[in-house]
C-alpha cells in the first residue's frame, strides 16, 4: 500500500518531459524503509528532498523506486533495488540517489564496493543526500566503505538484541509476538495467551467436532454453511482449521519453530512451524496460557486427523476413511489386488475391485460376506492376541496404540517426563565434563551440583516407571472376556488399529463350489506381525 502511494505521488516523467534528455542529465531516486515507524508521509519528505537536489544539479528524476524488504540479509532478494541499478547498467540513467548510505546497503564493504565497480565502468554515480557523497569524486570511496562497514556492524547489534530478546522471552514462557490462532489472542505487553471472547465459543465447537471423529472439510462446510467466518471474514477449508490445530498454542503451549535454508545453506527469511512445543531446560514443555484445547485433546484431534492423511513421496493428500472392517487389509486370492465392501448395511460384502473395475475377464473374483467374515476374523483376532506372550511384538504396539488413543493425558506426561529426564542425563553428563575433563568446577560446588541432579534424576526415572506399569495392559489383554468387552465397545478405527498392530494382511481360499459349506475359519488366510 505504502508503495502504490509513493508511486502515485512521484510518477514517472512524462514523454514530453524526458524528450531530448541525455542518460546524463536523468536520475534514478531510490528508497527503502528501513522501520516500520517511518510512515509513508516520511517517504515522501525523503524523496522531496532528493527531487530538490537533483533540480539543484540540473537533473530530471525519471523513476522513484520505493523497496520496503531488508538492506541486510544476505538471503532475501532486493527487486526493487535491482530493478534500479538495472537501470544504470543499461545506460538509461547516468546517477542513482539515495537518502541515505544505509538506505542503500548494510551488508558491508563488499557488497557496496562491488556496486561502486559497476558504476565506476559505466562511468555513473551514486550520489547519497545525507552524507553528501558523490561516487565519482576523488576520495569518496574510503567512506563509502566505512559508512557500510558501520551500517553491517549496527545491524548486527540490532539482530542480537532481537534474538536475545526472543530468547529470552521464550525461556520466561513468553508469547514470542505475531498472529495467534483463531480463539486465543495475547493482550499487548503480556507476553501471555488467553482465549478470547469472541472466537473461542466457535474454536471450542470446532475442538469438539474434531474429537468426535468428523473431518476438517465437514467442519469447515458446516461454519460455512452457518455463516460463520475466520478472523479475516474468509470462508472455512480444511487447511486452515487443520493448521490452527497443530499449532501448539492452541493448546496454551510455546510454539517451536524450525528456520529453512537455501541449497548453499545460507538462512532464509522463512520460519516453519512444528507440532512440537517449546522445552525449557527441565524438558518440560512451555505453558505461556490458557488454550482452546488441553494437551491432551489436541493430541487427540492430531491423531484423529493423520488417520485421515496418506504419506505420498514427500507430500500428503486425504483419504476416506475406511467404513469396514477389513478395508486395507483384506485381498483377493487371485490377483492378490484389493477387497472393497459395497452393499447396503444388510447385505453389504467383499468384492474383488479389480473384477468390479476391469472385469471378469481379467480375474474372477470372489465374493464374501462381510458379517461373516467380520465375525470370523474377530474371534479369529481375540483367539490370537489372547495367545500372545509378554513382550510379544504385537501385544507391545497394541498396548501403545491402545494408550495413545485412550489415555493421551498420561501419554503426554510420559514424554514429557521423558523429555526431562534426557535433559537432566545432559546436565549431569555436562558437569562431569566440567569437572573432570575442563577443571572449570570446584570439588565442593560439582559434589553438591551433582547430588542435586542425581536426585532429580533418580525422581523421574521412578515416575516413568510408575507410567509404564500404569500404561501396561498386557495382563487385560490376556483375559479373553475383558478383551472380548473392549473390543465390542470400541470404534471402527480402533478395531481396525487394533487389528492392524498384529495382522498385516489377509486372504481367503476360493470355494470349491457353489454352496461350499467348508468352514470361514479354515478357509482364512492370514499374516500376522512377526
Amino acid at each position: 500500500m505504502a508503495k502504490q502511494k509513493v508511486a502515485e505521488e512521484f510518477r514517472d516523467a512524462t514523454p514530453e518531459e524526458l524528450a531530448g534528455k541525455r542518460p546524463a542529465d536523468l536520475a534514478d531516486l531510490y528508497l527503502r524503509r528501513s522501520k516500520k515507524r517511518e510512515t509513508v508521509e516520511t517517504l515522501k519528505q525523503h524523496a522531496r528532498d532528493l527531487r530538490r537536489e537533483m533540480d539543484r544539479q540540473g537533473l530530471t528524476v525519471r523513476k522513484v523506486w520505493l523497496e520496503q524488504r531488508s538492506a541486510s540479509k544476505a538471503h532475501i532478494r532486493r527487486v526493487e533495488l535491482e530493478s534500479a541499478m538495472a537501470a544504470v547498467m543499461d545506460g538509461e540513467v547516468k546517477t542513482l540517489a539515495v537518502w541515505k548510505t544505509d538506505r542503500f546497503d548494510r551488508r558491508g564493504m563488499a557488497a557496496i564496493g562491488t556496486a561502486l565497480d559497476e558504476f565506476d565502468r559505466r562511468r555513473a554515480r551514486l550520489y547519497v543526500l545525507q552524507e553528501n557523497l558523490d561516487s565519482s569524486q576523488p576520495g569518496t570511496r574510503i567512506v563509502f566503505a566505512i559508512l557500510a562497514e558501520r551500517a553491517r556492524e549496527e545491524i548486527k547489534d540490532l539482530t542480537l538484541r532481537v534474538t536475545t530478546g526472543k530468547t529470552a522471552a521464550r525461556t520466561a514462557g513468553k508469547w514470542p509476538g505475531g498472529r495467534t490462532p483463531y480463539g486465543i489472542r495475547s493482550p499487548k505487553g503480556s507476553g501471555r495467551i488467553e482465549r478470547d471472547p469472541s472466537e473461542y465459543p466457535y474454536a471450542r465447537r470446532i475442538a469438539d467436532d474434531l474429537l468426535l471423529g468428523r473431518s476438517a472439510m465437514r467442519v469447515a462446510h458446516t461454519l460455512n454453511a452457518e455463516g460463520i467466518t475466520t478472523r479475516d471474514g474468509a470462508r472455512w477449508d480444511a487447511r486452515a482449521i487443520t493448521r490452527m490445530v497443530r499449532s501448539t498454542a492452541w493448546a496454551g503451549l510455546l510454539p517451536a519453530k524450525n528456520r529453512l535454508y537455501d541449497e548453499y545453506g545460507q538462512p532464509l527469511d522463512t520460519w516453519v512451524p512444528t507440532d512440537e512445543p517449546v522445552r525449557d531446560p527441565e524438558g518440560n514443555p512451555v505453558v505461556i496460557g490458557t488454550g482452546v484445547v488441553t494437551p491432551g485433546e489436541r493430541l487427540r484431534i492430531l491423531a484423529l486427523i493423520d488417520e485421515r492423511v496418506a504419506k505420498i513421496g514427500g507430500g500428503s493428500r486425504g483419504k476416506r476413511p475406511h467404513t469396514t472392517l477389513l478395508g486395507g487389509f483384506f485381498s483377493c486370492p487371485r490377483c492378490k489386488g484389493p477387497m472393497n465392501g459395497s452393499g447396503g448395511d444388510r447385505g453389504r460384502m467383499y468384492r474383488c475391485r479389480t473384477r468390479a473395475v476391469h472385469g471378469k475377464e481379467v480375474c474372477a473374483g470372489v465374493v464374501v460376506r462381510a458379517g461373516r467374515m467380520d465375525a470370523a476374523v474377530e474371534a479369529m483376532w481375540l483367539s490370537h492376541v489372547s495367545a500372545l506372550e509378554y513382550g510379544d511384538p504385537g501385544l507391545d504396539a497394541i498396548v501403545r496404540r491402545w494408550t495413545v488413543l485412550h489415555d493421551v493425558e498420561r501419554e503426554l506426561r510420559r514424554k514429557d517426563v521423558m523429555a526431562a529426564l534426557d535433559a537432566a542425563n545432559s546436565r549431569r553428563d555436562k558437569l562431569e565434563h566440567d569437572f573432570y575433563v575442563e577443571g572449570t568446577l570446584a570439588e565442593d560446588r560439582f559434589k553438591a551440583l551433582s547430588v542435586e541432579q542425581t536426585s532429580v534424576i533418580d525422581t523421574l526415572e521412578s515416575e516413568a516407571a510408575e507410567l509404564a506399569r500404569e500404561a501396561d495392559l498386557s495382563i487385560f489383554f490376556a483375559d479373553g472376556q475383558a478383551l472380548a468387552e473392549a473390543w465390542q465397545e470400541s470404534t471402527m478405527a480402533d478395531r481396525r488399529m487394533l487389528l492392524g498392530c498384529v495382522m498385516k494382511s489377509l486372504t481367503i481360499t476360493p470355494a470349491l463350489r457353489q454352496g461350499d459349506q467348508t468352514p470361514i475359519m479354515d478357509r482364512l488366510v492370514p499374516e500376522w506381525v512377526a
